[in-house]
């Protein structure tokens, strides 16, 4: 009985140590720090988001949605996939120089090509591309200006990963972060959706000129031809499969919105699905995370293909375990909190939420799988993996809206969260194989 005993207190002893250990090793790579940043900013945002749905009409919150989706895919395009390709080659064991060249060179490529894609939007706003809705059609020039400021944005946080600077980041994204949110309440209550989308733009200029007061001192551009088309071409390296590869995965992810924006008319029942799925951020918090953490990590490990896994596999239980904990008390919580803190104003986006929230963690646990993807260097397998999943999504979205309206959407998003999910496994073998 005491040798049983003694076992068992020496087993506990070393789970404990091994524990202790594994705390220690994801501190000192500032994981908690960044956590504890998107925790405090997704909570903050998400209060914020429940704030302004209560302030505005149900047909304004689906306005937001459909503009936010559709700045999302153009903010991939005008990026040209430059904020990966700055994480993948300042994550390189590169001179301090040449790192700097090729973090500047990102930041002026992508100012300038999302100069150029938001011209192209605004004309094709004027012909009624994005929605036959009018007030959408006139909140699109502000709606998708963040494309410059986010996209350019976007590379400084690449560079601040590449370079392990996570506490500063986490720091500076609190802050800015934490203004933003409070600007965006405030104006949302004092002007609307109008003043919503004023805040909105302010605090993603903020956001840039902090970043980039930050990093000045790494910032050479050199303006010499030959330098400028070397790193251009150094950078379409990666960029080029990684904008396809974020650009497939991003219309995947949102077809819903976009099926929905084109093959329906009621506003009103598209602002109840865009709250619910709205609502489903707060799932999203600790997978982006880890993916943030992880992904220079995985690119320093690439040739050590036993190590990798072994990394992969440590981080992916933590995903799984948070990923299933999380929906839990998602579905437990979320209806009785949505009829309480709206008093019934919202009650019609509840089945959206419950279906939505289980289509998106399934669809979370990919989260690694395409950040492994990324490491080894396969970023082609990511553009396969989402082009697989995007025609699924939109076909099987399409026959669910056409058959149920709304909920056929939400409905949807479990068989497109699945196939999302095996299809990025599937490559993920075929890249460590190789």
């Amino acid at each position: 009985m005491c040798q049983k005993e003694y076992r068992q207190k020496m087993k506990n002893m070393k789970f404990f140590l091994r524990l202790n250990k594994l705390l220690s090793e994801i501190s000192a790579k500032g994981f908690f720090h960044l956590l504890s940043a998107n925790v405090l900013i997704q909570l903050v945002a998400f209060a914020s988001q429940l704030f302004v749905a209560g302030i505005l009409l149900p047909e304004d919150v689906g306005r937001i949605k459909i503009i936010t989706t559709f700045l999302s895919v153009f903010s991939i395009i005008g990026g040209m996939g430059l904020h990966a390709s700055t994480l993948k080659l300042c994550s390189e064991n590169r001179s301090q120089k040449e790192i700097s060249e090729l973090f500047s060179s990102g930041v002026v490529f992508t100012i300038v090509s999302t100069i150029v894609f938001y011209g192209l939007a605004l004309v094709l706003n004027s012909f009624g591309f994005f929605s036959s809705d009018a007030i959408i059609r006139r909140l699109i020039p502000l709606g998708l200006f963040p494309l410059i400021t986010n996209s350019a944005f976007m590379v400084l946080v690449a560079y601040f990963q590449a370079s392990k600077q996570i506490k500063i980041m986490s720091r500076i994204t609190v802050a800015n972060k934490l203004i933003a949110i409070v600007a965006i309440v405030l104006f949302t209550w004092w002007f609307g959706i109008n003043g919503y989308y004023v805040a909105y733009n302010l605090s993603f200029i903020v956001m840039f000129f902090v970043g980039f007061r930050l990093l000045r001192k790494d910032f050479t551009f050199s303006k010499d031809r030959e330098s400028v088309k070397h790193n251009f071409k150094t950078h379409l390296v990666y960029a080029k499969p990684s904008l396809m590869s974020n650009l497939l995965s991003e219309i995947s992810a949102y077809a819903d919105i976009f099926v929905i924006n084109y093959l329906l008319k009621d506003m009103k029942e598209i602002g109840y699905y865009s709250f619910a799925l709205t609502l489903t951020v707060v799932l999203r918090v600790f997978p982006f995370t880890v993916q943030q953490i992880a992904s220079p990590y995985f690119s320093g490990l690439a040739h050590d293909r036993s190590h990798y896994l072994q990394v992969f596999k440590k981080y992916n239980r933590q995903l799984y375990l948070v990923v299933g904990v999380t929906l839990l008390l998602a579905i437990l919580a979320g209806p009785f909190l949505i009829r309480i803190i709206f008093a019934g104003k919202y009650d019609p986006a509840i089945p959206y939420f419950v279906l939505l929230s289980v289509g998106w963690s399934i669809r979370l646990l990919n989260q690694l799988q395409s950040a492994a993807i990324f490491g080894l260097g396969k970023i082609q397998y990511n553009a396969w993996s989402s082009f697989i999943s995007l025609i699924f999504n939109v076909a099987v979205y399409i026959v669910f809206v056409r058959l149920y309206g709304v909920i056929g959407a939400a409905w949807a998003s479990i068989p497109a969260g699945v196939v999302m999910t095996l299809t990025s496994g599937l490559f993920l073998r075929k890249a460590m194989r190789e």
